[in-house]
């Protein structure tokens, strides 16, 4: 009985850790590191798309630089969509 009650337990816990995590879209590891596309907004309200040529981010840090077409470009994350094909 003592083994059913510590199973009926963790069985509980996951049910719960999988109830709590089911409404997550965000991946645990992120694994994307290459992208094909970017889509780029600036301050004047144009956008820039184009191939990415390189991208860098920091840790702890919400910018990204993203060289596009030749140029390269810093920005806020918020201002870039990143689009591996």
């Amino acid at each position: 009985m003592k083994k059913f009650s510590k199973l009926a337990a963790l069985l509980l816990v996951l049910l719960l850790f999988c109830g709590i995590f089911a409404g997550c879209n965000e991946q645990v590891i992120d694994t994307t590191y290459k992208f094909d596309r970017c889509i780029i907004k600036l301050p004047d309200g144009k956008t820039v798309s184009g191939p990415v040529e390189g991208w860098k981010d920091w840790d702890n840090s919400d910018v990204i630089q993203i060289k596009v077409n030749g140029k390269t470009y810093y920005t806020h994350m918020s201002n870039v969509v990143l689009i591996a094909e």
